[in-house]
């Protein structure tokens, strides 16, 4: 997904067309239409710019001329997926203002949580 905030519009990259028809894929997008500006506003630092957002929904466009993606693409997320997925985990953890309160504190009570 690309999302443009100055033209309210979101455009979906699908390299798999077929696999969701323009009907379901407005189903699915709906919720994002309507969640981008309520972001946009609810997580705005101050009340001016604030006020420059509307909870208007966004609109969207799917382009059908997108490539399907290559083999050697496919390869390359399957064997290095789960390093990206733990980067990604780490960066999120990190930029989290709160995260590393929980650092030094026990948690005793979740240990056994996954224990099979």
């Amino acid at each position: 997904m690309w999302i443009s905030i100055r033209k309210r519009h979101i455009v979906v990259f699908d390299s798999i067309c077929s696999s969701i028809s323009p009907e379901e894929l407005d189903v699915v997008m709906e919720p994002f239409l309507y969640m981008v500006p309520y972001l946009l506003v609810e997580c705005a630092s101050s009340y001016e710019q604030r006020a420059q957002y509307s909870l208007e929904p966004f609109t969207y466009e799917r382009p059908t001329n997108i490539p399907p993606a290559r083999a050697v693409k496919k390869y390359f997320a399957k064997v290095n997926g789960k390093t990206m997925r733990d980067k990604m985990a780490v960066d999120i953890f990190q930029e989290l203002p709160d995260a590393h309160e929980f650092e030094t504190k026990d948690n005793d009570a979740n240990l056994g949580a996954y224990k099979g």
